[in-house]
């Protein structure tokens, strides 16, 4: 991309700022538009530029595309409502803790049309996985994954290496046939990384949860400073895991856009909580990481943010470069510093050099 298209891709996705130079329109290339799809910030994109004023100033065929994606996610987080009300009526026959994650908090807090999900991370301590598995499979739901929009049933073998290995459960989907969502998929998940660990961390957090109501919807979710803490966490681990980065699924932006929301929303007071509670949980840098990269990709003025996430990290300055290959142990440092240089790359495996043993010290 040029640089008035990354300039004008980035300004469509900072809805929490004024109005979009009328200027910058000209830039709005098949190239912005297919980066918005591609950051799943395509709904986000057409409201900022009707809030702007500036829908008719931009090609047809850019308008339409957004406008189409914008009311298609809002037809479908209706769908999507409806499920998350299913779950919660299935999980208060659970005597165990439980708390729904990311999208079914957020796809409600942010303004209609912006975000979308097919699923919901459920967090919950590995004692309980077996429990709230068979809460679902009474439910309807079957573990499997859905591939060219088909069901295919995970094997026993799947089902015992993803325990093992992932820290999550192969998912839960159940056959639902709403407009735009034909399938409803639960994720379980029992660790807060790429593996199955974490037992104190998450006992911690699940004991803070709680009822939150969005929109006259009830969510059984963490604490608001649990909730940001394993958002930042989640984005972590799929930023600086190898595998994701090779997949192109490492730097999603709607994902920094969560952070993004709600940091945005937070006083000093709360976020001075947020780094006390990370700190307590031994998730200090992880939360920092989340908060730099992001600040870094919306050009955010919020020093107070910045200043505690950089004194967090104070004693490991490349810690926001480093990638890990848990399949063969061995650690990544990327070459190019700034994020947003990194978010354009083409590739960013490219960018990363690997780390040796006498370098790590």
């Amino acid at each position: 991309m040029k640089e008035k298209e990354k300039r004008l891709f980035k300004a469509l996705c900072k809805f929490k700022e004024s109005a979009i130079d009328s200027d910058m329109i000209e830039f709005a290339t098949p190239s912005v538009l297919g980066h918005l799809f591609f950051n799943r910030m395509q709904g986000v994109a057409y409201d900022t530029l009707k809030k702007s004023g500036l829908l008719g100033n931009v090609n047809r065929e850019f308008r339409n595309s957004l406008g189409a994606a914008y009311y298609q996610n809002v037809q479908k987080n209706q769908s999507f409502r409806q499920c998350v009300v299913m779950l919660s009526e299935i999980l208060s026959h659970c005597n165990c803790n439980a708390a729904m994650l990311k999208g079914a908090y957020l796809c409600a807090h942010y303004p209609d049309g912006y975000r979308t999900s097919n699923d919901v991370d459920l967090l919950v301590l590995p004692k309980d996985v077996t429990t709230i598995g068979n809460l679902l499979t009474a439910a309807g739901f079957k573990q499997g994954n859905i591939r060219n929009g088909e069901f295919i049933p995970a094997t026993r073998q799947e089902i015992i290496e993803s325990k093992m290995m992932r820290g999550e459960t192969i998912p839960y989907i159940k056959e639902v046939n709403l407009p735009f969502m034909r399938f409803f998929e639960v994720d379980i998940n029992f660790s807060l990384d790429y593996k199955n660990s974490n037992g104190d961390t998450l006992s911690s957090m699940l004991s803070n949860v709680r009822i939150i109501n969005e929109k006259e919807l009830s969510i059984l979710t963490l604490s608001n400073e649990d909730f940001f803490i394993h958002l930042c966490s989640h984005l972590y681990k799929e930023a600086t895991t190898l595998p994701w980065i090779k997949m192109y699924r490492d730097m999603t932006l709607y994902k920094y856009c969560d952070i993004y929301l709600l940091l945005s929303e937070m006083t000093d007071n709360q976020l001075y909580r947020v780094f006390n509670r990370a700190k307590e949980l031994g998730l200090e840098k992880i939360c920092a990481y989340a908060i730099l990269e992001t600040i870094g990709l919306f050009d955010m003025n919020n020093s107070v943010a910045y200043n505690m996430a950089i004194e967090a990290i104070a004693d490991e300055p490349d810690f926001c470069l480093k990638v890990v290959s848990p399949k063969d142990k061995k650690m990544y440092i990327y070459q190019t510093a700034d994020v947003n240089e990194r978010f354009f790359m083409e590739s960013r495996e490219n960018d990363l050099k690997e780390v040796f043993s006498n370098e790590k010290t």
